[in-house]
């Protein structure tokens, strides 16, 4: 069985070209496949009523017009919410999407998905199972799909549910005993901050079988330089200038 992880791209579109229109929207979506982006990112958390919907704070203020917390407020309360002036007055009409319409709109590019768990603490297993159950019965099988985390008690659960998916590993730096802790939660893959790449661990971490990505790059010659020194991919706001800068090095 191929591993999503052998199917990546260099670039992934983090949170949707999230530089260029609001991030986790329908519109930051449609601009990474529109742009000719072959993967996305995206972050799942549950609504009150226990719906997958694509955000990544626990808090609504920063990208909404309202307050309060995700997991306390109803799927039909979000769908009345501005989720995108705060980038763009142009964008007043986007909406919090649930997980089923970030699929519909992924997969009409046929780009990969990275869907990283964002569980609020105490709700790690309800999101898992959740988003598993809409994933096995909305995602095309013949598109790659990763499923990661930084919640250690998020990836054990979708090991157990769903042991056929790629999980990756969401880290700040690279752990003295990424090893262990790779086999452990049975990840293929170990996702760093980008201040903590380091060329002579993620050397040994790939002669181990493991990918190695970073986020989250949106200056060109960083990316090419990362590239060069061993690093799979980047999460990046701008992933068409990532892009643009690689294709322009392959011409070089």
């Amino acid at each position: 069985m191929t591993s999503a992880y052998d199917l990546l791209s260099p670039v992934i579109a983090h949170r949707g070209s999230s530089g260029e229109a609001p991030e986790n929207t329908l519109a930051s979506l449609h601009l990474a496949g529109q742009q000719g982006i072959k993967w996305v990112e995206i972050d799942v958390i549950l609504s009150a009523d226990g719906t997958p919907i694509i955000f990544h704070d626990d808090d609504l203020s920063r990208t909404t017009n309202s307050q309060g917390l995700i997991h306390k407020t109803s799927l039909a309360d979000l769908k009345l919410l501005d989720a995108g002036s705060w980038k763009d007055p142009k964008y007043k009409q986007e909406r919090i999407p649930t997980l089923k319409e970030a699929i519909d709109v992924i997969s009409h590019y046929g780009m990969g998905l990275n869907l990283e768990l964002k569980p609020c603490e105490g709700l790690e297993e309800e999101t898992t199972l959740s988003s598993i159950n809409v994933l096995k019965q909305y995602w095309p099988k013949d598109l790659p799909l990763i499923l990661s985390s930084f919640n250690y008690f998020a990836l054990i659960s979708a090991k157990t549910h769903w042991p056929e998916v790629d999980l990756g590993y969401n880290v700040s730096a690279i752990p003295k005993q990424w090893k262990q802790r790779l086999e452990h939660l049975g990840c293929s893959g170990l996702h760093i901050h980008q201040p903590f790449f380091d060329k002579q661990q993620v050397a040994l971490i790939k002669q181990s079988g493991f990918k190695v990505l970073a986020f989250t790059i949106n200056d060109s010659e960083l990316a090419l330089t990362l590239f060069d020194q061993g690093l799979d991919a980047v999460f990046s706001d701008f992933p068409a200038k990532i892009q643009r800068a690689i294709d322009s090095q392959k011409l070089a």
